[in-house]
This record gives C-alpha cells, sequence and structure tokens, in this order.
C-alpha cells in the first residue's frame, strides 16, 4: 500500500470501523452499558494475548516498567473512554457524544504544546473560544428545544461524561507519543499494540462476571443476545483491533498534515451514523454547536499545517547551512 490516495482510503476506512463505537450502545439496548464495554474489550484483550503469546521472547526483553505502561495507557485510553462513550451515548446522544469527543485535538493541542511547543500559544485561542462556544449550545440544546429540566440535567451530564471521555483520549495520545519519542529503544508496534489491548482487556475480562449478572434478564432472550455477541464481535475484533491494524500501516504513507484531519472524520462518521439509529435528525442547536466544534478544530488544523511547513523548511535550511558551514555548532536547531 505504497501511494498516498491507498493510505488515506484505508485511514478512512478505520476511522468508519471506530466510528460505530458510538452507535453501539443505542443499538445493543436492553443489555447494559457495562456489558457492551467488558465484552467488546475482553475480545479486544484476547486479540492482544495472543499477539503477546507470539512475542513473548521479546516482551521478555521489555523494561518491566514499560510494560506497565502499556497496560495503564490501554486501560486508561480505551477502558475508561468507552466507559464514559457508552454511558453518555444513551444517557443522550451518539451524535452529541461524538462531536464531544472530536474536539480532542484541541485538548490534545493544548497539552501537547506544554510538553513540546508545536505552535504560538495565541494561535489555540481562536479553536479553543470556537469548541467552548460549540460545547455550550451542545449542553443546552434540550432546554433551547423545550425538553423538561429533568432531561436536560440527564443531557448535561452526558455532555460531562462525554468530556471525561475527550480528555482519557487526550491523555492516551500524548502520553503514548511522549514515551514513544523518548524512549531510546522503540517498541515493536504490534507487541505495544498488544500489550495496550491486555490493559483494556484485563480490566474487561475481571468487570465482565459483574456485568453480565447487573444486566436485565430480557437481554439473553434469543434476538437481544445474539444482537449484543455480533456488536461485541464486531467492535471488538474488527473495530478495535483489526481497525488499529489498518491505520497503523495506513499511517506509515500518509503526510504528517494529513494525519489530524483524518482521526477527525471517526467522530463525523459517528454523529452521523448515530442519527439513523436514533431514528431523528439534529436540532438547529445541535447543527450550530457541531458546527462551532467542528470550525475550531478546522482552525487548528490549519494553524498545525502552517507550522508543521514552517519546522520542516526550518530543518531544510539547517541542514543546507550544515552542508555549507564546517562549523555547524554555529546554526541553531530548528525550534
Amino acid at each position: 500500500m505504497g501511494s498516498t490516495p491507498k493510505n488515506v482510503i484505508a485511514a478512512l476506512t478505520a476511522a468508519l470501523l471506530w466510528a460505530f463505537a458510538f452507535v453501539a450502545p443505542a443499538a445493543v439496548q436492553p443489555a447494559s452499558e457495562l456489558l457492551l464495554v467488558t465484552g467488546r474489550y475482553s475480545l479486544f484483550g484476547l486479540c492482544g494475548l495472543y499477539i503477546l503469546w507470539r512475542g513473548r521472547k521479546q516482551l521478555k526483553l521489555m523494561p518491566g516498567r514499560r510494560i506497565f505502561f502499556g497496560l495503564w495507557i490501554g486501560f486508561v485510553g480505551y477502558f475508561i473512554f468507552y466507559v464514559c462513550v457508552s454511558y453518555s451515548a444513551t444517557m443522550d446522544s451518539g451524535f452529541i457524544t461524538a462531536v464531544v469527543v472530536g474536539s480532542s485535538p484541541i485538548t490534545i493541542a493544548v497539552a501537547g504544546n506544554f510538553a513540546e511547543k508545536r505552535m504560538p500559544w495565541r494561535e489555540l485561542i481562536a479553536p479553543v473560544v470556537l469548541i467552548i462556544v460549540g460545547l455550550g449550545l451542545l449542553s443546552v440544546s434540550d432546554l433551547i428545544s423545550g425538553k423538561d429540566l429533568e432531561g436536560a440535567n440527564d443531557s448535561i451530564f452526558a455532555i460531562l461524561l462525554a468530556i471525561g471521555a475527550m480528555l482519557t483520549w487526550s491523555y492516551f495520545v500524548v502520553r503514548n507519543a511522549q514515551s514513544q519519542r523518548t524512549w531510546e529503544t522503540k517498541p515493536d508496534p504490534t507487541l505495544w499494540a498488544g500489550l495496550v489491548a491486555m490493559g483494556a482487556g484485563g480490566a474487561s475480562m475481571v468487570l465482565l462476571p459483574f456485568a453480565i449478572a447487573s444486566t436485565p434478564p430480557e437481554t439473553f432472550e434469543p434476538y437481544p443476545l445474539f444482537k449484543i455477541v455480533a456488536w461485541c464481535v464486531f467492535l471488538g475484533v474488527i473495530a478495535s483491533w483489526w481497525g488499529t491494524l489498518i491505520w497503523v500501516k495506513a499511517a506509515q504513507g500518509i503526510p504528517v498534515p494529513l494525519v489530524g484531519p483524518l482521526l477527525a472524520t471517526e467522530t463525523i462518521f459517528g454523529a452521523v451514523l448515530s442519527l439513523p439509529v436514533e431514528n431523528r435528525l439534529p436540532t438547529w442547536s445541535e447543527v450550530t454547536g457541531a458546527l462551532f466544534v467542528l470550525a475550531g478544530i478546522a482552525v487548528y488544523m490549519l494553524f498545525d499545517v502552517k507550522n508543521s511547513r514552517l519546522r520542516i523548511r526550518g530543518s531544510g535550511d539547517a541542514e543546507g547551512a550544515g552542508d555549507k558551514k564546517a562549523d555547524t555548532s554555529e546554526v541553531p536547531a530548528p525550534t
């Protein structure tokens, strides 16, 4: 898969597979959200366990703290993330949950800027303001549409859960990227994916009996049972594991400025797919809030692409200067 168009199509396929995670909580009812989460990630964890067993010789050479870190970020970035997504989507709307989680590029940018300055802070003001306005509109959408106070309170709590999902995912992306850049010896990508999968799967396997016990009895009738099993297999094996492998291979042939926008399509797909499942059209306040969030992401992407080009140009200038001068110590490093 060498050409960029093929890699972009593969990345979009992975994003579409991941997007079904926003649809599933409503689709599997009356099954509990916890059963969906634990069933999905138990299967994902078994895929990871198989990979770790095959690479056990390499795994023995990895320091214990790195193994623990891989398991930890899998637990936070996958298991805790999807617990928040599932409860948020069923309490309010998969559409709103997808839009809120879709604003994670901004929280990733802010956290990443503290760790390593990618852009001037002033360039983050406009995207952050746009997204805050968008989240505000989404939070009050039920009040604007005339729902009662109890329904509005549920929606606000669902928004808070979605923000929790956004923050846990941002933590996963930033800490994972930081660790990979700072470690002198990089772990094998497939082995690392196996550790992350086991981090999510380990917690799920422990909680699976409790999730089954706390699930409504009608879930275990033939059709609801088939539905929850099918969704768990689809999300755990096809979306989580296979989708991740597709993305990892595709991302190697995608220009860096395209990676962010391609990742953002996951939540756009999720928002669009959620509406037929909920059998409704979005309200005007939801559409307006979503447009503000998307505008914030778009503004951030434009700034990020500009800064990426400046860094590449600065790196090229520094290399050119190094060729012309024998004393390269005088050449300032690009920032």
